[in-house]
């Protein structure tokens, strides 16, 4: 193995560290594809032009009440553009700002700040549209209109269900049990309730593996699928961007023919040759919003599992700047990773943050995991059995130690990103 040291940028919060890796076998990123030149204009484009759909300024004649789906912080995405163009038809087709609402989708997590969500959506959209927050855990914000052929109640939010034009935003990305982020997933997990979150997250419908660009018989996605029909999607618009977060494209129209097209767009940018399997990985979420908590950096880890033998060793560079969340708590209570696996394969997930403590203690389990750069505490993180480090360098040379000099490293700078496919046996993983 080619000991010599290489410089490897690694995002951090809202920093970029430059890390000196050795024995690295590559950077697995995205390919670059260039951003366009005028993110509205593509955003415009889309929407006046959509796929396998009459133009939104058409659907939205005669209607009364019309709900935007759009994300949380936790979700990077252009989200302003896309409502404030979405609003200009509904607009043109005779729609008044106070006839259309903004629906946080948060599915479990917690409710954004007015800051906060200014800083996505900006000050003027916010005071031009009304703001509803979806709660998953109070029942008489949401109504089940039904159950999918996999038996999930499709359970969501009233104030959706009530509106008589409903419009989906997102972003189409790689996801670990979903296949791709984007177009259904507003819907669930985005805005529905508890019961609804618990059963479609929960085994069999959950994949046992980390299912990164798999929709094909993959039940997570068709399930998700299913249920937003079942709640009359009119439209959709979702973005695809690249690794420096730049938008690729946008697609519109059709639940699901704007949204494959944007997965066909998506897997292109997203899918990566890995020449052979490492010892060592170093991973990061993307950096802020993506390594908000732990909650969100476990996506890095999932992707992991794609890519590191049983044993492994697995740097994870996260700041965590919001802290380590239910499913941290329920980590630092348990005597041991065994236990809060047993307790979510017997009872499925609950709204305790059990699903993410399941997906970190199964990791735990199969590798050695050191947390770099974060803001938990290490003692906090010694009881989630992990292991914390100021610097990531510090948590090389531990590795190294641990693993041998000559252990191959494998840097990936957007670990929840991407689709890895190893060229040295031709398999996908």
């Amino acid at each position: 193995m080619d000991r010599r040291i290489q410089t490897v940028q690694i995002p951090i919060g809202e920093r970029v560290e430059e890390v000196r890796v050795p024995n690295l076998v590559r950077v697995a990123e995205p390919r670059y594809i260039p951003g366009v030149p005028d993110p509205r204009e593509e955003v415009r484009r889309a929407v006046l032009s959509p796929i396998g759909s009459r133009p939104l300024r058409e659907i939205a004649a005669g209607r009364k009440r019309a709900v935007i789906v759009v994300n949380d912080i936790t979700r990077p995405y252009p989200g302003r553009l896309m409502a404030e163009e979405i609003l200009r038809e509904l607009n043109a087709a005779g729609m008044r700002d106070e006839q259309a609402a903004l629906l946080i989708a948060y599915g479990q997590h917690r409710e954004n700040t007015r800051e906060e969500l200014e800083s996505i959506y900006g000050h003027e959209l916010l005071r031009r549209l009304k703001v509803v927050h979806h709660h998953a855990g109070i029942p008489e914000e949401n109504r089940t209109i039904g159950v999918t052929r996999g038996g999930v109640p499709v359970s969501v939010n009233r104030f959706y269900l009530d509106a008589d034009l409903k419009i989906l935003t997102g972003c189409i990305a790689p996801h670990q049990f979903a296949g791709f982020s984007g177009g259904r997933k507003s819907v669930i997990p985005g805005i529905a309730d508890i019961a609804a979150v618990k059963r479609h997250h929960s085994f069999p419908i959950r994949p046992e593996k980390i299912s990164l660009g798999m929709l094909e018989g993959n039940r997570f996605h068709l399930e998700a699928l299913e249920a937003a029909r079942m709640t009359g999607v009119d439209f959709i618009v979702n973005s695809v961007d690249n690794a420096q977060r730049e938008m690729v494209a946008c697609v519109a129209g059709d639940l699901e023919e704007a949204f494959y097209a944007g997965v066909g767009i998506s897997r292109k940018v997203r899918t990566v040759e890995i020449p052979v399997r490492p010892k060592i990985v170093i991973v990061s979420p993307g950096g802020y919003p993506r390594d908000f908590d732990l909650h969100q950096s476990q996506k890095a880890i999932g992707c992991s599992e794609l890519l590191l033998p049983e044993g492994g060793g697995l740097i994870l560079c996260a700041e965590c700047r919001d802290g380590a969340g239910k499913p941290g708590e329920l980590l630092r209570r348990a005597n041991s990773p065994d236990e809060v696996i047993d307790d979510f394969l017997t009872n499925g997930l609950k709204p305790n943050g059990n699903g993410k403590a399941y997906m970190l203690a199964r990791a735990a389990k199969r590798y050695y995991i050191a947390l770099a750069g974060s803001r938990i505490p290490q003692s906090d993180l010694r009881e989630m059995f992990l292991d914390g480090y100021d610097t990531v360098e510090e948590a090389i040379r531990v590795m190294l130690k641990r693993f041998g000099p000559d252990a191959p490293i494998l840097a990936v700078p957007h670990a929840s990103e991407i689709i890895p496919v190893f060229t040295d046996t031709g398999r996908k993983t």
